[in-house]
């Protein structure tokens, strides 16, 4: 893979020097028309350069190993008591980003009339809903 990728990067570089290259050559241009397009052809370059640049200086990836996916950092198993308060705990979250987005318009109800952001209609028996739209008995 590394060897592959040294190849790939030294084409890369290859490349981007030959078209640095035919922009150097290339006659100055007569008109404004012809130093724009040069113009924007050097940006291009540049950005080229710099993102070959970029690629040749990252370490490479090191592989995923999947014997250790399932290793946590302590090592520890938790006990039933723990994982009950954990799950209470994100569902309390859950619960009230859901509800945020429910009275900011952008949850269910909403996403079934295609109104992502205005009134959304309202569900049977959701007083909030029917509150926000205006349906709720005066």
């Amino acid at each position: 893979m590394a060897e592959w990728l040294d190849d790939a990067l030294g084409r890369l570089m290859q490349l981007t020097d030959e078209a640095i290259a035919v922009v150097a050559a290339a006659e100055p241009p007569a008109d404004v028309a012809e130093a724009e397009k040069r113009g924007r052809a050097i940006g291009v370059l540049a950005r080229t350069a710099k993102a070959v640049a970029a690629l040749a200086a990252s370490p490479p990836r090191k592989p995923r190993d999947p014997e250790e996916d399932g290793m946590s950092e302590d090592d520890r198993d938790i006990t039933d008591d723990e994982e009950r308060t954990m799950r209470a705990e994100l569902q309390s979250r859950l619960d009230h980003l859901l509800g945020v987005a429910e009275r900011k318009g952008f949850g269910a109800a909403a996403a079934g009339t295609g109104d992502a952001r205005g009134a959304a209609a309202a569900a049977e028996g959701d007083a909030e809903a029917e509150r926000r739209s205006g349906l709720a008995a005066a």
